[in-house]
């Protein structure tokens, strides 16, 4: 018995709609026989999220964005599972800007746009940490960017308990809440805010531009290919390393500014306990996409609906409001785990085949 690569695998598409199909059923029965869940009630929670869109925009822009990270340097096959600690240090950079400077007060503007640059710059800086043991010790950087993910928290940890602690938070630890000024002004009927709206266009262009017209987008996609292609040209497949990598926690550092000024408006301690985990979730989007950028946003939708689904099944069977987070982030695991479950078995059961071969006596 062997195990052999199929001549004609599954059309990619078909694999990510299987998968999120038999992944929720699985979640219904799963948290059927392990809450009581009625099927029903789940369901109902389901079509709610999938028929909000007003509602799941918030998530919808930061999902989509973080998906657009990772898939950047999973085109280099460079598995970015550090997406949450380049959120965390966007989150901090936006931070400062907001409560440690006098942006917010001379000029509100500049400071919004600062708070999304400097995010962004953080973000990539720690993911260009992440990426130089890989380039040049060959270090896999899928454990070493997801530990990277809780130095980060506790970083920010340290800065909220200590220098960040707030002045006026009524014994929370937790920092200041940033000026009225810089909260970034939500579309109207919607949870997204402008300033998300128009980042996200702006990276999906950018990013369709990156890997479709340039030198660099050709040389991640190869990367991800035939490194010894590079090899052979002449170009430095570490150097490519880093560049698809710092990319990605470039773009993934963005998300940290839109949470902080379209969302929670203020660091809480832990940060690792009021993260919304969008750095893991996109993963799920990345992955759901096929590697294909414009199948990003689609995914995106799917999963911040589902996202939005636990939450609401918690409102629907009269969660109290200290358990809706908790329990509807849990909710959110089942699903994305199942899916993700799902999507590895599909994808192994479409390249691979096992073949029993027959020795002749």
């Amino acid at each position: 018995m062997v195990i052999v690569r199929r001549v004609k695998p599954l059309p990619y598409w078909i694999i990510p709609i299987i998968a999120l199909l038999a992944g929720i059923a699985i979640s219904v029965i799963i948290l059927y026989v392990l809450m009581g869940a009625s099927p029903a009630a789940v369901l109902s929670a389901i079509v709610y999220g999938f028929t909000r869109p007003g509602v799941v925009a918030k998530t919808f822009v930061a999902l989509t964005i973080v998906g657009i990270a990772l898939l950047v340097s999973f085109k280099g096959s460079i598995w970015n599972i550090g997406g949450e600690g380049q959120i965390t240090f966007g989150l901090m950079a936006a931070t400062w800007v907001a409560l440690f400077t006098a942006l917010p007060y001379i000029n509100p503007g500049l400071a919004q746009a600062s708070m999304i640059l400097l995010a962004m710059v953080a973000g990539g800086i720690w993911a260009l940490l992440a990426a130089l043991p890989r380039a040049y010790l060959g270090l896999d950087e899928v454990p070493v960017t997801l530990i990277m993910n809780y130095i980060a928290y506790y970083i920010v940890d340290i800065l909220v308990r200590g220098p960040w602690l707030g002045k006026h938070v009524y014994n929370y630890i937790r920092t200041d809440t940033i000026p009225s000024q810089v909260m970034f002004p939500q579309v109207p009927g919607t949870t997204m805010t402008w300033d998300g709206l128009f980042l996200l266009i702006i990276l999906l262009v950018g990013v369709w531009y990156l890997l479709k017209n340039t030198s660099i987008g050709l040389r991640i996609k190869i990367l991800g290919n035939n490194p010894n292609l590079l090899r052979s040209s002449g170009i430095s497949v570490p150097l490519m390393v880093i560049v698809a990598l710092t990319i990605s926690g470039f773009i993934a550092g963005s998300v940290g500014a839109l949470y902080l000024g379209g969302d929670v408006y203020r660091i809480s301690y832990p940060v690792e306990v009021h993260t919304a985990n969008y750095g893991y979730t996109g993963i799920l989007v990345a992955w759901l996409s096929m590697l294909e950028l414009i199948a990003v946003p689609i995914a995106a939708y799917i999963v911040s609906a589902l996202y939005t689904a636990g939450i609401q099944y918690q409102i629907l069977v009269g969660g109290h409001l200290g358990q809706l987070i908790t329990a509807g982030s849990a909710i959110v695991d089942v699903f994305i785990g199942s899916i993700l479950l799902m999507y590895t078995i599909l994808i192994t059961i479409s390249e691979y085949k096992i073949k029993i071969i027959v020795k002749k006596r």
